[in-house]
């Protein structure tokens, strides 16, 4: 292994170095013609005579070798970039979360699913409970995440807003927002559903409204008086792909974990198209 890397290093030097000799070469010519020659010629004919024949040929060779100089110059610097991103690639790979899938529910798992997850699982509890549920597309209306219907029916019965929120309560705003949603489009009942928990004001416009808050305790004994089967159901839903690794809210694609001064954190993988950032949180599945 020593004598492998010592090879690697001293290839990685001869990759760096390699457009330097030529480009020294090719000043050296061209310091040569332009000085050297005009200062060997002075008061002297027949060496005039031989500069002048000899001329084009040195500056051809100046030329060459300048050309092989850029040519060897590029080839460094696009291996040196393809090197980077192989490190980039294989530090960002270490990153990512290595947990295994676990095989039964907990309230930690609940609280780290990421937030797409999280509305997928909760569409498809309500879809245990016999409810055709609809989810929205990312950037859709009115912050609803979720459409509920009894039947066939084509209008709504409920909407599903969802908040996978656990360094924070939901206050009163965004439940406020929802009753909004729920008169401008009509629709009598509304949940909140959310894997924290709801602040005073948040609680007490709910019961002066037909909203039922469900914080993440709550929502957590529901699953658990389903049938074994259901919640292993839902539980493939929640861990489905990478499940601890959130999705961009505006692209819709899973975010890259991103190094800044200070931390790190999620930034969305079409930077800079979209700038959209995460903050970083434990991924640690205790019980």
């Amino acid at each position: 292994m020593p004598r492998q890397n010592r090879a690697k290093s001293r290839s990685k030097q001869l990759i760096a170095t390699a457009w330097k000799t030529p480009a020294f070469i090719a000043f050296i010519l061209l310091f040569i013609i332009h000085y050297g020659f005009p200062l060997w010629t002075t008061d002297n004919p027949i060496r005039h005579a031989i500069t002048v024949a000899i001329r084009p040929f040195g500056l051809f060779a100046a030329a060459l070798f300048a050309t092989v100089a850029l040519i060897n110059f590029i080839r460094a610097e696009i291996r040196s970039k393809c090197s980077s991103r192989r490190i980039i690639d294989d530090d960002l790979g270490k990153l990512k979360p290595t947990h295994s899938k676990p095989d039964t529910w907990s309230l930690a798992l609940l609280k780290q699913i990421e937030w797409k997850r999280f509305e997928e699982l909760c569409a498809a509890y309500f879809r245990e409970l016999g409810l055709r549920a609809e989810t929205i597309k990312c950037g859709a209306d009115g912050g609803v995440d979720v459409k509920l219907f009894r039947g066939d029916a084509s209008e709504p019965h409920s909407i599903l807003q969802c908040k996978a929120w656990n360094s924070r309560y939901v206050g009163v705003k965004p439940v406020r927002e929802l009753f909004g949603v729920m008169a401008h489009q009509k629709i009598r009942s509304g949940i909140f559903l959310t894997t924290s928990t709801y602040t005073e004001d948040a609680l007490t416009f709910a019961k002066e409204h037909p909203i039922f808050l469900i914080d993440g305790e709550k929502f957590f004994n529901m699953i658990g008086k389903l049938s074994h089967e259901a919640q292993q159901k839902l539980l493939a839903v929640a861990t489905e792909g990478d499940y601890l690794v959130p999705s961009c809210p505006s692209c819709g694609i899973k975010m890259i974990e991103r190094k800044g001064p200070k931390s790190r954190f999620w930034g969305c993988s079409n930077y800079p198209k979209c700038k959209l950032t995460f903050a970083m949180r434990d991924t640690s599945l205790g019980t």
